[in-house]
């Protein structure tokens, strides 16, 4: 069974329009309107490939209430801590004329001293029906951050292995309790070495800093140019070519659900990567965060390229 804690939750929007013109009303219709926030894509990809998963975390007000059962809707288990500010709103906007698309995130609902203190407990409750758990997104506050390192702390103690894809401080105080697997991004691994990473050479350099901090997986997402992964010994690189790219949102949120499964699994290296990649491109297929195709995953995992860097 695999755990995924959100902090931040969305109700995620997808809309159509022709064209954004500043000054004028633009008539939209909606195309989307589902459970977001990173660990809920995340469950949701996982839930798709056939992995036992519950999303946790936090939910608040109206919103919540609908991402809860949107996701029930969907077969997935959850389990959150119920907290008093509303689930914040994410709006994707798909320009048919050009075909732009932005993405515009609500800042994540606030959470309370005493519901972060309660949410512990909760999570505790949680911990022993699990074998691994993902931190999905920023805690944009240190007592939030904090949290995240105090849980991977707690479920090292209980011999669970954690994943850790976030960013800012909840990244950097993440990274500090040393769990099994940290996704990351090339700006926000720039950002927590603090120099730029122009090349493979740096980017591979600074993920093996990470590595010798303790960290098992250390897994570097760059889109197009696919994935960087070493477990300190060996380093790979996946990719895939994928052709009439229909969406980017959630491809990396896919791509994690991917190797988790793969760790769930027990297997190697190689499979962890091919199984990233493989979910990651299958998640440009298809409209929305998480909603892959199982049968495609499957048709994709041995068109990945691997190549082995060292």
């Amino acid at each position: 069974m695999i755990l995924t804690v959100t902090v931040h939750p969305a109700l995620d929007k997808i809309i159509r329009l022709p064209r954004l013109k500043a000054a004028e009303a633009v008539r939209a219709r909606i195309e989307m309107l589902y459970a977001g926030g990173k660990g809920n894509n995340v469950a949701r990809a996982l839930n798709r490939l056939g992995v036992p998963v519950i999303a946790s975390g936090f939910q608040g007000g109206f919103t919540g209430e609908f991402v809860i059962e949107q996701m029930k809707s969907e077969g997935i288990r959850t389990d959150f801590f119920i907290c008093r500010s509303p689930t914040r709103t994410s709006l994707m906007i798909i320009e048919e004329e050009t075909g732009n698309q932005y993405a515009i995130y609500e800042p994540g609902q606030v959470v309370e001293e005493n519901e972060i203190h309660q949410f512990r407990v909760h999570f505790l409750g949680l911990l022993s029906k699990c074998n691994l758990v993902l931190f999905c997104g920023s805690g944009q506050t240190s007592e939030l951050a904090n949290l995240f390192f105090d849980l991977i702390l707690e479920a090292a103690k209980q011999g669970v292995r954690c994943g850790l894809d976030s960013s800012g401080i909840a990244l950097r105080e993440g990274v500090k309790a040393k769990p099994y697997l940290v996704k990351i991004n090339c700006e926000e691994l720039s950002e927590l070495v603090q120099k730029p990473l122009s090349n493979r050479d740096s980017q591979i350099e600074a993920m093996m800093q990470l590595s010798q901090q303790g960290i098992s997986l250390v897994a570097l997402s760059r889109g197009g140019e696919g994935l960087l992964i070493t477990d300190g010994n060996t380093c790979l690189e996946g990719k895939l070519r994928m052709e009439n790219v229909v969406n980017f949102m959630g491809c990396g949120d896919s791509l994690l659900a991917g190797m988790a499964s793969a760790i769930l699994d027990g297997e190697n290296l190689e499979m962890i990567t091919r199984r990233g990649v493989a979910c990651g491109a299958a998640n440009t297929k298809a409209i929305g965060a998480g909603f892959i195709d199982i049968k495609l995953v499957k048709e994709l995992e041995p068109k990945v390229n691997i190549h082995q860097i060292f």
